[in-house]
């Protein structure tokens, strides 16, 4: 898959070795991506990649099965299920212990087998994702090829009986692990983890894992995320100029912008949800603004841009630069391996939700001022449905709370 450039605007292609598209539908289909974030594009063009290497191995044209109307069958689509379950780089013919290949015992044997498996098979949501991209191609060149009102019953009936197999395969593969998981009332991170992760951050922390060039930084970027819940793409994207801070208190200005232009990174991260201001403690605000002035700005090449947080190292001559959203996951599993606990910036997302929560029963506001507020602080339309998932924590609290109370005076009595 080939990144390209044109007209300032950055656009995806499945090429050949000679750099030349394998095939124009798929590179058409792929621009018809380009309201998603780069990041997101990057992973459908990847998907769709997986697929056409798989046909093109088995001799299957996508393409012309479409203008054919001969679309695929239930067993090739099968086979291909089979074969997306597994690493891109995994073939079927490899023995892990080739020593117990010829073994009699038929037990051992199926172990074996059933390792082997394990060891190659990704994750469900790569599973799904690959079946999901598949399902998508398919329909978008149906509507190349074919009118939905001249088109041969036949055909039409095949396509649905084709993708309502793929659909139900998309849903089965949602299991345990896209799920939450916690108890309603734990949160995010555990009370003694998340008290070690704040004494761990500080800068002047004897247990601070991080070079000292870099640890003010880093536990801003900490910081801003428990204080405001936005996402690592929002954090990554902030510029100076997004600072707000006027009578009212300060602020972060959360806004998308694709494609943005004065970004030099590959993987420009992006705001995904609506613009929204984001409240931010007096005191972060004035240290943040320190980190600016006394580190950001004395940092050869940061002057050039506008984003706040940077490159710091030069180790890959990116010193400077608008730090990837990449090194912030890298500065999260480097502060996991401190606290023996997996961190990673959506989970604070979620810990400001807790937070939140229990702040708004504390001052005893009504669930919907709650739901209202949280809807604007995370950047979710009024008809969003995600304010449901941190709902349910407060709401099973509340019902605990009650049938406490209740338990309480049927014991009195």
């Amino acid at each position: 898959m080939k990144r390209y450039k044109w007209n300032k605007k950055t656009f995806f292609a499945i090429v050949d070795k000679f750099s030349c598209p394998v095939d124009p539908y798929a590179s058409v289909y792929l621009n018809t991506l380009t309201h998603f974030r780069l990041s997101t594009q990057s992973r459908y063009g990847g998907e769709l990649l997986f697929a056409l290497k798989y046909f093109n191995s088995k001799g299957i044209d996508l393409t012309e099965r479409a203008v054919s109307g001969k679309l695929l069958t239930m067993s090739e689509y099968t086979s291909y299920y089979e074969h997306s379950a597994k690493n891109a780089g995994h073939s079927s013919n490899e023995k892990v212990v080739p020593l117990f290949a010829n073994s009699e015992d038929k037990s051992l044997r199926n172990i074996l087998a059933s390792n082997t498996f394990l060891i190659s098979k990704v994750s469900n949501g790569t599973h799904r994702g690959r079946i999901h991209r598949l399902r998508m191609y398919l329909n978008w060149l149906f509507e190349q090829f074919h009118d939905p009102i001249s088109v041969r019953q036949n055909i039409e009936d095949q396509l649905n009986k084709l993708t309502m197999k793929m659909i139900a395969d998309e849903q089965s593969l949602r299991s345990k692990e896209d799920q939450q998981t916690r108890h309603p009332e734990d949160d995010a991170i555990p009370p003694e983890i998340f008290c070690k992760m704040l004494e761990v951050i500080r800068p002047i922390s004897p247990n601070n894992p991080f070079t000292e060039r870099n640890r003010l930084r880093n536990y801003l970027i900490v910081s801003i995320f428990l204080d405001t819940g936005i996402r690592r793409g929002a954090l990554a994207k902030l510029k100076c100029s997004d600072l707000r801070s006027d009578q009212s208190g300060s602020s972060l200005w959360i806004y998308p912008h694709h494609d943005d232009s004065s970004d030099p990174r590959h993987e420009r991260p992006n705001q995904k949800t609506k613009s929204h201001l984001a409240n931010l403690k007096p005191e972060l605000m004035d240290t943040l603004l320190f980190y600016i002035e006394h580190v950001r700005n004395e940092v050869p090449g940061a002057l050039n841009h506008d984003f706040i947080f940077v490159s710091e190292s030069n180790s890959r001559g990116t010193q400077g630069q608008p730090l990837a959203a990449k090194s912030i996951n890298d500065m999260f599993l480097t502060l996991s391996k401190v606290l023996n606990h997996r961190l990673h910036p959506h989970l604070l997302r979620h810990m400001w939700n807790d937070i939140f929560d229990d702040k708004a029963d504390y001052q005893n506001s009504t669930s919907g001022w709650i739901e209202d507020a949280r809807k604007y602080a995370m950047g979710w339309s009024a008809n969003s449905t995600m304010t449901d998932t941190y709902n349910d924590r407060r709401t099973h609290k509340k019902v605990r709370q009650i049938m406490q109370k209740h338990q309480d005076m049927v014991d009195a009595n």
